[in-house]
């Protein structure tokens, strides 16, 4: 069977030529700030910019703060903070004392909140004091924390602290010395967690190596250098803000200006004001972007790049042609890094993720018997590395599902993909989102990009569930989806409708209409959720209610 692996020549070959060692981000921040110590480095918002030199020197401080407190390396310590100037002094200074940053999702609260304190045993929380009222519910559920660091953001001046708590700036009048605790590249540099959407959320443990590997090859396929600037919406809780944004700016030299979060009204003057070059998107963005009314700001800026993920295929060339910007796009998770990009020197090809990233093996194989599969053949997307400590390390406190997600000493990625004979991939779901019916493949995205195209419907999920009549490893398909306001869904009419623009075995059997859809605090839809409801009470089954389904 012929191999479908992405492991052509390597459009670059940077890391064949460094040594590994040195890739240690303090150590990084360090020689940026003896090379250009008065170089702007980072600015939030319109706040100034900040200097390599003072940068430097405030991680200094909040890394002598966090040792003085008893900080072991190798020890985690969960920050709960809005995109903010503290946040890179907070960031660079846990891992500058050996530690390993656990950044939470500011949407976090409750149950969600308190797993991701408890997995990876934090004692110590960097918190905004806007996010006080969070912890106050969960205190009691935190056996592990000892020091609770508030961050004042000015915008809480009610806010009821913790007993014993102590304010962050207290841990920026430390002297500026550097504490001399030993850190290498296969240090554990961040905890980052995944989204949750089939369980509980997973905290993959990344090592120095692994991001400063992101950070460089960022660099190769951008083009980044010293005259850059870097503009980021996206949050830092995020590995795209941190390791596709902050710390490229870092290796090359260059700038990187954030805001709090995406707004459509400021946008193009944000970027223009922070006289950006390249900027990172991610998924809808692209789209608030290309329908936020237009302005001359729009072809203001100095905007080249745009490393998009994925970008739009259907309006790649128009966005391209009217922000006069050109269109990078990869494919990667919070596990691997960026295991694929578009090579920077290649043509467009909307719609791919690009070939294997140098370093990498990407891979589409038979999700039963992770044997290869052949070209255009859709199967899961696994990844191997040339180079040790370049993917997580382990997911936190969870042996066993590290273990299955490295089973035949490969990384799973739950992805489903296939590679064409040129050896791009192309991203189609996740496995567990693939539906068989009929003897036929069914992608939910493709489900559910047609029923949320009916006028109606604001958004839809897609899951398989058990074929009534117990075919053997075959499903039926349910549609859980939300009425736009002022509309009210008429299955029976919708089905029809989606007779005539679908394929037969895609048109759902089950409609269920609800008043909005399960997710996680990242806003992806919790299908575990859906599959477990079933096709009870309440659903719409076509077999019973009609239309019946065509087949031509």
């Amino acid at each position: 069977m012929a191999a479908q692996t992405a492991a052509m020549t390597e459009w670059s070959s940077w890391y064949r030529t460094e040594d590994p060692t040195a890739w240690v981000l303090p150590h990084v921040l360090r020689a940026r700030a003896e090379q250009h110590p008065d170089r702007d480095f980072v600015r939030f918002g319109a706040e100034p910019w900040r200097s390599y030199a003072q940068v430097d020197a405030d991680t200094d401080r909040i890394a002598n703060a966090f040792a003085r407190r008893g900080l072991i390396p190798g020890e985690a310590v969960s920050v709960l903070m809005p995109n903010c100037a503290a946040q890179f002094p907070v960031w660079f200074g846990i891992q500058r004392a050996g530690g390993v940053e656990s950044p939470i999702n500011l949407a976090y609260r409750g149950d969600f909140l308190s797993w991701v304190v408890n997995l990876p045993r934090s004692r110590f929380l960097v918190i905004a004091d806007t996010h006080l009222d969070r912890l106050a519910q969960v205190r009691e559920d935190l056996p592990h924390l000892e020091r609770v660091i508030v961050h004042e953001t000015g915008e809480a001046p009610d806010a009821r602290w913790p007993a014993g708590a102590e304010s962050l700036g207290a841990l920026f009048e430390e002297w500026p010395r550097d504490p001399a605790i030993e850190i290498g590249w296969t240090s554990d540099a961040r905890i980052m967690f995944t989204s949750g959407t089939t369980g509980r959320s997973k905290g993959a443990i990344k090592q120095q190596a692994s991001d400063y590997f992101s950070g460089r090859t960022y660099c190769e396929v951008v083009g980044l250098t010293a005259d850059d600037t870097v503009f980021s919406c996206l949050p830092l809780f995020h590995s795209n803000a941190q390791v596709l944004a902050a710390y490229p700016a870092m290796i090359a030299g260059a700038r990187v200006a954030f805001v709090e979060r995406y707004s459509g009204s400021r946008f193009w003057q944000q970027v223009v004001d922070a006289e950006a070059t390249v900027f990172n998107t991610v998924s809808a963005i692209n789209y608030f972007i290309w329908n936020t009314p237009s302005s001359p700001l729009e072809r203001a800026h100095r905007v080249t790049r745009v490393m998009a993920m994925p970008a739009p295929k259907d309006i790649y060339h128009d966005f391209c042609e009217r922000f006069g910007v050109r269109f990078l796009e990869g494919y990667g998770l919070t596990e691997t890094g960026m295991v694929t990009y578009v090579p920077p020197d290649a043509g467009p090809r909307p719609g791919s993720c690009g070939v294997a990233t140098p370093g990498f093996e990407v891979s589409v194989v038979d999700p039963e018997s992770d044997l290869p599969v052949p070209p255009g053949t859709p199967g899961e997307i696994v990844v191997d590395a040339k180079l040790p400590n370049i993917v997580m390390r382990a997911y936190a406190g969870d042996p066993a599902k590290t273990a299955e997600d490295f089973r035949n000493l490969k990384l799973h990625t739950g992805d489903l993909g296939r590679l064409d004979e040129d050896g791009y991939l192309y991203f189609l779901d996740r496995v567990k989102d693939y539906i068989r019916r009929r003897g036929e493949n069914v992608s939910s995205m493709e489900v559910e990009r047609a029923v949320s195209a009916h006028p109606d419907v604001l958004e839809a999920a897609a899951v398989g569930v058990a074929a009534g009549e117990g075919a053997s490893a075959e499903q039926e398909i349910l549609v859980c989806l939300v009425a736009r306001e002022g509309c009210e869904i008429g299955c029976a009419a919708l089905l029809t409708w989606l007779d005539a623009r679908m394929p037969y075995f895609a048109v759902p059997r089950y409609l269920r209409v609800m008043d909005h859809l399960p997710k996680t605090p990242t806003e992806r839809v919790r299908k575990v959720e859906l599959r477990e409801a079933g096709v009870g009470g309440g659903v719409h089954d076509r077999v019973v209610h009609g239309p019946p389904v065509t087949t031509s």
